[in-house]
């Protein structure tokens, strides 16, 4: 069989480079953890003591441990400056598990692990052997590999098509590496409407219309740079068009919740357990870093700094803002009809049934979201306003959904806002979120609950670093670099600095119980039970100095918020009505609708993506804005405000 194949690729050098490129791809990636006692613990079958081959939870599966460490030495014996480089009994220790794993045959109740997880993992230890895997132990373990077969959807489709390609180098098939080709570059694309993969503004979605940067958008990077390096330069290798796309999902997407080397906790998906985030920010890095090395045109390498960028960016495909600059970062992630806040599987994100409905996450150089989730108040988290009973937190229970459509924002990519329209069966809320670059002004209207328990709005739920300053009135408050002023509170607020203890099995079933503590600075304001009409305003701010910018504008009715700052004005028209501007003049709008003025342009949008046109009134001059239709919708129209004033004039 050896012979047949090595015959094949010296035929076929494509297939052959295919081969050499994949296992040096291989090695590069799982030598840098390798160490010797996974060798010496071995024992003598290829097993180790220590993993419960038998396991059968579906979530973070024991058993793949096992193939990991042979993924580990495997790479170790092929890469130079490595403890287990062309060591025989490395060689042998991988032989033995491998013959371990056939004649065992661990399975998984989950999908994944017998489709995708374990016929990848031996598809990478079987090249990094190369010539010295036996030709009876491939035969051994070709029926687990055919357990493997293409189809699919997006990331799920690019690892089974992956699989079969490698399958197709494995046993000498062109066919397959051809067909797998396909399938991998058919996904690296714009998703059609509806449908999941990269979403036309560069977030990503999976298992519906839900925001999936770190758990499958990051692997569907990892998985297309991987590719893009193997098949380089033979007749497989993706065309440049496509290898535009997955730079551009880097630079537009991914890079964006990347900070203080971590990915933001809103957008790593329902992988949020200890050192996740961390190890997130890593692997992107990495991989965009392997893609630099195939693509020398897009950059040259990636470091720390190029994560210290200023900008405001609005995701609309995904209800998911970001505003951040080189000491800071701010997120908001929302919800509406249209999308999936967040998702329970596998019994991972146990508590996470809120995590979508308006979390404001901050960052600075002060680790305030650090490993967080173990000891969070999930009914406190930041930004959103809930009922503190005790209903299940699970993703898949009623109260998940946003019910209304009418979410939005708007971004000239320095500053801006976003605002929802938020009824999740529990409580409604009309809450916007204005974006001044280091600083942020909330506000709230129209809280209502029908449930016998208190209503809180959440401003912070972070990291404590250190005492807690409050001014003599109580309505500023600084923990850190984080500071907020209170504008409007109900019924009051609560600020309290303390320790909190708690476990991230309560988070993800798979981890321990072991309790795990750390100081949190909260801050809440209360709306009481069974609100009718409760709101809420307060500016939040990294490190302000002086007086703070964010002023809040008169408005003629509860349901529109607005506010200026420095020549910028922001405004959420929940119903038509008018604003008073900073000079005096009026602001009106005809319908519901999202509007910021700045630098001399007039930004328009609906977050109800139904209107074909948009009216206003600006110091009495009539506006009309077309906005953005089919899957444009929700992006803002402008104009500039100099053709107004002419029109004014005449």
């Amino acid at each position: 069989m050896m012979i047949t194949l090595l015959s094949l690729y010296a035929q076929d050098a494509d297939l052959g480079r295919i081969r050499e490129q994949a296992a040096e791809y291989f090695a590069r990636s799982g030598a840098g953890t390798v160490n010797s006692r996974i060798l010496t613990s071995q024992q003598p079958d290829g097993s180790w003591r220590d993993v419960d081959y038998g396991n059968q939870q579906r979530g973070h599966w024991p058993p793949r441990t096992h193939l990991v460490r042979l993924e580990q030495i495997a790479s170790g014996y092929r890469r130079s400056g490595s403890v287990f480089f062309e060591r025989p009994e490395a060689r042998d220790a991988v032989i033995r598990g491998l013959e371990f794993w056939a004649r065992r045959d661990p399975t998984s109740p989950n999908w994944w692990y017998q489709s995708i997880g374990t016929p990848q993992l031996l598809c990478s230890v079987i090249l990094l052997l190369g010539d010295e895997l036996p030709p009876e132990l491939l035969r051994e373990l070709t029926p687990i590999l055919d357990r493997s077969e293409p189809g699919m959807t997006a990331q799920n489709r690019v690892w089974l098509a992956g699989i079969h390609l490698l399958k197709g180098v494995i046993y000498g098939k062109p066919g397959w590496v051809d067909e797998g080709a396909g399938a991998i570059a058919e996904e690296l694309r714009c998703a059609p409407e509806n449908a999941e993969g990269i979403q036309p503004d560069w977030s990503f979605h999976q298992h519906g219309p839900q925001l999936q940067f770190g758990n499958y958008g990051l692997a569907f990077f990892t998985e297309m740079t991987k590719w893009t390096t193997v098949l380089h330069d033979t007749r497989f290798a993706f065309p440049e068009e496509k290898v535009g796309i997955l730079r551009k999902y880097f630079d537009n997407g991914i890079r964006w919740v990347l900070f203080n080397r971590q990915m933001d906790f809103s957008a790593c998906g329902r992988q949020i357990n200890p050192g996740q985030p961390q190890g997130k920010y890593r692997s992107a890095v990495t991989t965009a870093n392997r893609l630099a090395a195939v693509c020398p045109e897009w950059r040259k390498h990636l470091g720390e700094k190029d994560f210290c960028f200023s900008g405001s960016r609005f995701f609309p495909d995904s209800d998911f803002y970001v505003q951040r600059g080189p000491a800071y970062y701010w997120s908001v992630k929302m919800s509406s009809s249209r999308t999936v806040p967040s998702e329970t599987v596998n019994s991972e994100n146990l508590l996470g049934r809120l995590a979508g409905h308006g979390a404001t996450l901050f960052m600075s150089g002060n680790d305030e979201m650090r490993d967080i989730g173990g000891i969070w108040d999930w009914r406190r988290i930041p930004g959103i306003t809930s009922v503190q009973n005790d209903s299940s937190l699970l993703c898949s229970e009623a109260g998940n959904r946003n019910l209304r459509e009418w979410v939005g924002g708007i971004s000239d990519g320095e500053i801006g806002f976003c605002a929802m329209d938020y009824d999740n069966g529990e409580v409604a809320a009309k809450k916007s979120y204005f974006f001044f670059g280091g600083e942020m002004a909330a506000l709230g209207s129209g809280i209502r609950s029908e449930v016998d328990a208190p209503v809180l709005t959440t401003v912070a739920q972070l990291r404590s670093a250190g005492e807690t300053v409050r001014n003599e009135a109580g309505t500023e408050f600084r923990n850190g670099n984080f500071t907020c002023r209170l504008l409007r509170a109900d019924r009051g607020a609560l600020a309290e600095t303390r320790e909190h203890t708690g476990n991230w099995k309560r988070v993800t079933a798979a981890l321990s119980a072991a309790p795990v503590k750390g100081e949190l600075f909260t801050l809440t304001i209360d709306h009481g039970v069974r609100p009718e009409n409760g709101s809420y305003a307060y500016l939040a701010a990294f490190r302000p100095e002086g007086e703070w910018g964010p002023q809040l504008l008169n408005t003629d009715s509860d349901a529109i918020h607005a506010v200026a700052e420095g020549g910028a004005i922001m405004a959420a028209f929940y119903e038509p009505g008018s604003v008073t501007l900073p000079d005096g003049s009026c602001l009106e709008a005809k319908q519901p609708a999202l509007v910021m003025l700045r630098n001399g342009r007039f930004y328009a949008a609906d977050p109800d993506r139904s209107r074909k046109q948009l009216e206003f009134s600006l110091g009495g001059k009539k506006l009309r804005l077309v906005p953005p239709q089919g899957r444009e919708a929700g992006r803002p129209a402008s104009l500039p405000l100099e053709s107004v004033k002419a029109q004014r004039v005449r």
